[in-house]
């Protein structure tokens, strides 16, 4: 007779190079939000992710520098370093809860 194998149920990881990747962003929107309220604040998001401000009506690098690139190094981090070199298998098997690389 076959052993039975038990098996598991997906759990929900949190990639942390991802989150990391994220914090400019949520601090730049928190800045906007202290600088012109809701408003603001979503300018910050969007000029973050986009570049383009509507405030100053400009295409700005430096305001990706803040939001877009720093989420896309994250993506990045997380697939290859933590994918490649077995970061997330070696959490998993030591049945760290909640995180990835």
């Amino acid at each position: 007779m076959a052993k039975k194998t038990k098996s598991r149920r997906a759990e929900m990881t949190l990639p942390l190079a991802v989150i990391g990747g994220m914090i400019p962003l949520g601090i730049r929107a928190y800045n906007g939000y202290k600088a012109n309220g809701v408003v603001g604040m979503g300018d910050g998001v969007t000029s973050g992710l986009t570049g383009y401000s509507v405030f100053s009506k400009k295409f700005e690098w430096a305001a990706m520098s803040e939001g877009l690139l720093p989420i896309l190094a994250g993506i990045l981090v997380h697939k290859f370093v933590g994918g490649k070199l077995g970061v997330n298998r070696a959490l998993a098997n030591a049945r760290v809860p909640l995180l990835r690389v």
